[in-house]
């Protein structure tokens, strides 16, 4: 995962780089300025907008690309467990849970995601037979669920292409 957060950061970086080199007149080969449309009009902007959005969004994304891996140690309570980028950014995922118990009372996440995420969200809480309850989250004790047991029935459905979380049942 960190060397896919690092590739979508550079490629951001390297798509920044395109957009001004089109919109600037000395790269972009007799193109208009900004690349405007209209020269009639005394205010236009052409694409300046969409040169000013990229640059803002590109070091975030660099900077969300970095490997989580090497600021983290690699070894914790004494060599028993290892830790590493995903595992940090999975616990990340914890305070979500505690937020929407405290925004909304509920351990139903469907209120917090997106509407294209949700079908992925229920999915998964399928897949891993952990109906989704309102008042209780996912795990609430730590010995009331075995984690590698739903990591193998997650890994078993997607690399199965009848699984459920690839095969589209339409």
């Amino acid at each position: 995962m960190d060397r896919l957060r690092q590739s979508l950061g550079l490629m951001a970086k390297h798509l920044n780089v395109q957009i001004a080199q089109l919109i600037t007149p000395e790269f972009s080969n007799g193109l208009p300025v900004c690349l405007i449309g209209n020269k009639d009009r005394s205010v236009n902007i052409g694409l300046k907008s969409l040169q000013l959005c990229a640059n803002s969004i590109m070091p975030y994304l660099v900077f969300l690309g970095q490997s989580m891996a090497d600021k983290f140690p690699m070894h914790a309570e004494q060599y028993n467990q290892n830790i590493n980028s995903m595992e940090y950014m999975s616990a990340l995922l914890a305070p979500v849970d505690l937020r929407a118990k405290i925004d909304q009372n509920t351990y139903d996440l469907r209120l917090f995601l997106s509407k294209a995420t949700i079908p992925t969200y229920e999915a998964v809480r399928t897949v891993i037979q952990a109906d989704i309850d309102p008042s209780h989250p996912y795990i609430w004790d730590d010995d009331e669920r075995s984690i590698d047991k739903n990591i193998a029935q997650l890994t078993t459905s997607l690399t199965d292409e009848k699984g459920p979380l690839l095969y589209d049942q339409r």
